[in-house]
């Protein structure tokens, strides 16, 4: 009886780990902005067809990306002698910019120049670069990638870490391939508040990661 409670209490605590992990990867990833910004990046005339195909490749290269950093982010700063803590706080920092910048309802920031926005505007498939990386995995979801991972001391914490990715990554797709559609039914101001909501859960996550560097580190 014992056994089996310990079973299903170690059970119940991986699910909690997953959705808490997939609630956290999902808010810093925001694929709807992202979503916002492809359709700026595409001809107005592309089908429905072409968008579900960038959308996939975009997904497949979100998670392979976030999958290499989660499995060895922490072994590299590891290597150069960077602090875990310090990387808490840093990464911190950036989350927390992100946030203020989302609930001012400014969406993403893609950090392209005038000429790096007309090339990918040229390009025959932007689903790579730059949808996927710098636009998707950027600055905050790296951070909180190498965060989790140096968090990661159990197998639990792998699989919970690699399922949220899984998880956010099929979330990101079906959201990528479908949004015209959305931006059709939420509209401007619907997506702002969206993103102005997830603000405010980036911006808890930020200074949990803050607070939680500073007293390790002290």
């Amino acid at each position: 009886m014992l056994l089996c409670t310990f079973k299903y209490g170690r059970e119940l605590e991986l699910l909690r780990s997953i959705f808490f992990d997939t609630i956290s990867v999902f808010t810093i990833m925001n694929p709807l902005s992202v979503g916002v910004i492809m359709l700026t990046l595409l001809d107005e005339n592309i089908s429905k067809t072409e968008i579900r195909k960038i959308a996939l490749k975009a997904s497949k290269s979100v998670y392979l990306s976030l999958t290499i950093v989660f499995l060895i982010g922490q072994y590299i700063f590891s290597f150069l002698g960077v602090s875990p803590d310090g990387l808490r706080v840093f990464g911190g920092i950036i989350l927390l910019m992100m946030a203020i910048n989302m609930v001012q309802g400014y969406g993403k920031r893609t950090n392209q120049t005038t000429k790096e926005k007309e090339a990918a505007e040229e390009r025959e498939d932007i689903s790579i670069v730059p949808l996927a990386i710098p636009i998707t995995v950027g600055p905050g979801l790296t951070t909180t990638m190498l965060n989790m991972s140096i968090a990661a001391t159990t197998w639990q914490a792998y699989v919970s870490g690699l399922s949220a990715i899984l998880i956010c990554c099929f979330a990101c797709y079906i959201i990528l391939a479908r949004m015209p559609f959305i931006k059709e039914k939420l509209g401007v101001n619907g997506l702002r508040v969206l993103n102005r909501v997830m603000g405010l859960v980036v911006g808890s996550l930020a200074a949990q990661m803050i607070l939680s560097g500073i007293a390790k580190f002290l």
